[in-house]
């Protein structure tokens, strides 16, 4: 919207707060869905329209100039650009000496401590966070104050233990702290407790820091991934509407060119009509002069003569309704003609869409059987590692058990302990494999439990895994749960192959009408890109082939931090899941 109104908005002075509020709005938006370029863009249009329309700066002017600056600064601190955003944050500091605004010299105070901390200038953070703990004293309550989270943090950094301790723990103490000044307050006690070399309360506050950061991190990714849907779905409507608008030009164009055409053909045929009645009537005058020329001279012949003139009239008449009505037959058949091509075009059609919706039936078919094939397989191979290679290592076990009792070197008892282990580890091995094949009781258990075992199946390192699920659970078709099951395992599989990553996490979002399922982590991403398209390609084209057979929306986002990867599932109809029988691999 922001955008249809900013090209209508004149031009003039009298508008400048309305043109200066769109492209503020729009700088927001575009900082939201982290497209810092254009956020900066309508941000610096704002504060050029600001400058150029204004002659005199009232206090309100200065109070928008202040909140521009911090927006600035604040996209370039996101950014991890220190000297742009130091530079922004000063100037909305300048700027402070004609604002009369407490609470705005407090957050542009707040704002450069921040700043300061992330880039571990403590110093400096200091000198505004004290500043800023200054004013938010009189402002608020007494015994709270919003920069204690800050000021923790500062003195942790500066090796001052007892002034952290203490201002981390007034955070601790209050009734309901800000997510961030709560996240800045263990992180303070964990650098803390980490100086002194006390570990475990190193650990505990370390674990609490990470469990608040991730939860601040994972809000963050959920609103750029609606900002990043709602920008989709805006192109995409746009798209639609001046593709229908041509095709409706074009059809409109068409009907013009024919209407033209037929009123040509009959304004041809009807100066042709005139032409022959003009020529008829010039015709018969001709005969009326002769006949009355005749008629002065030849007075008894004049009956005679009269009757052959008006039977000569009778049938040019007569031969002038016959022109007529064929030229009216002929128009008519071309109509016809016309309106039978027409039918003809309507009918190919019809049998080219009949034909791409066949193709597209085949093709679902031929999905199916080869996805029908593959669990067909897993289960084989599930049950041949079980019976076969199971049983082997069970009896290998049992053999090394029976000689290690029989011997009674103390050399050969502790290789046979050391065997131990590893035979252990092969077993553990072969049942993770074989569950990753084809999950136990997985139509019991359902979707949401078999990827909950399987995320808590994955080992600590190098990656940490984590699940997460929300909404209200849905029961689906047994074939669509076991095929998004098989994508999510591919994607888990890629990860611990390709990604390099410290952490990833699966979540389950269960909507009204579909289920939205995330993969993301903090690997290569986008640095890896080439060495992932070369090592992943089968596992990617199972992933996307199961997403089309299912009906789901499958797609990826590289970026520096890491890979995200959204699976939508829609819910199926009823019919849906009275037309699906149970996969070979389950029944």
């Amino acid at each position: 919207m922001n955008l249809e109104i900013l090209p209508l908005i004149p031009k003039t002075a009298t508008y400048k707060n309305v043109r200066f509020q769109t492209n503020n709005n729009l700088g927001s938006l575009y900082r939201l869905s982290k497209d810092y370029a254009n956020a900066l863009w309508h941000l610096s249009q704002a504060r050029d329209a600001i400058i150029r329309d204004t002659l005199t700066r009232s206090a309100k002017v200065y109070s928008q100039l202040i909140d521009l600056e911090q927006n600035i600064g604040a996209i370039y601190n996101q950014q991890d650009k220190f000297a742009e955003s130091e530079h922004h944050y000063l100037l909305a500091e300048s700027m402070l000496a004609y604002s009369t605004s407490a609470v705005e010299h407090a957050y542009v105070y707040d704002d450069l401590a921040e700043l300061y901390v992330k880039f571990e200038r403590y110093n400096q953070a200091l000198t505004y966070a004290k500043k800023a703990e200054a004013i938010w004293n009189r402002l608020r309550p007494v015994g709270e104050s919003k920069g204690w989270g800050t000021l923790a943090v500062v003195y942790a950094g500066l090796g001052q233990h007892e002034l952290a301790y203490q201002y981390a723990h007034y955070v601790l103490q209050l009734p309901k702290p800000t997510t961030f000044t709560l996240e800045q307050a263990y992180k303070a006690l964990y650098q803390l407790f980490d100086q002194k070399q006390d570990w475990k309360n190193a650990a505990y506050y370390h674990k609490k820091y990470i469990v608040i950061r991730d939860s601040i991190a994972l809000n963050q990714r959920t609103l750029e991934l609606t900002a990043i849907q709602k920008q989709a779905e805006f192109e995409t409507i746009a798209l639609q509407n001046r593709q229908t608008q041509q095709l409706q030009a074009q059809r409109l164009l068409t009907i013009e060119q024919q209407a033209e055409l037929i009123q040509l053909k009959a304004n041809v045929q009807t100066d042709a009509l005139i032409k022959k009645a003009q020529l008829s009537e010039q015709q018969r005058r001709f005969d009326n002069e002769r006949a009355t020329a005749r008629l002065t001279k030849q007075q008894v012949a004049q009956k005679i003569q009269q009757q052959a003139y008006e039977q000569h009239v009778l049938e040019q008449k007569n031969q002038t309704q016959t022109r007529l009505i064929y030229y009216l037959f002929s128009s008519l058949i071309l109509l016809v003609g016309i309106v039978a091509l027409l039918l003809y075009l309507t009918y190919l059609r019809k049998r080219k869409v009949e034909a791409e919706l066949r193709l597209s039936h085949e093709r679902k078919e031929a999905n199916a059987r080869i996805i029908q094939t593959q669990e067909t397989e897993r289960q084989r191979i599930a049950a041949d590692l079980h019976d076969d290679l199971g049983g082997t290592l069970a009896t290998l076990r049992r053999r090394l058990a029976d000689i290690r009792q029989q011997t009674t070197d103390a050399n050969t008892k502790r290789a046979f302990d050391d065997a131990e282990p590893l035979i252990q580890k092969s077993s553990d091995d072969l049942r993770r494999i074989s569950h990753n094949l084809m999950p136990p009781e997985f139509v019991r258990i359902g979707l949401r439990h078999a990827v909950e075992q399987l995320v808590r199946q994955q080992p600590p390192h190098p990656t940490r895994f984590t699940f997460i699920m929300s909404g209200i659970e849905q029961k689906l078709p047994v074939d669509l749960e076991l095929n998004t099951y098989r994508i999510v395992s591919e994607l888990i599989q890629n990860i611990n192959k390709h990604a390099h990553a410290h952490r990833a996490a699966i979540q389950l979002l269960y909507h009204d009408d579909h289920l939205t399922i995330t993969v993301e982590d903090d690997g290569l991403g986008n640095r890896a890109v080439v060495n992932a398209e070369q090592s992943t390609g089968i596992g990617l084209k199972n992933s996307s082939l199961r997403a089309e057979y299912i009906g789901a929306k499958l797609w990826h986002d590289l970026s520096e931090a890491g890979t995200l990867v959204v699976l939508d599932v829609p819910y199926p109809s009823p019919l849906y899941a009275a037309r699906t029988s149970l996969p070979n691999s389950l029944n």
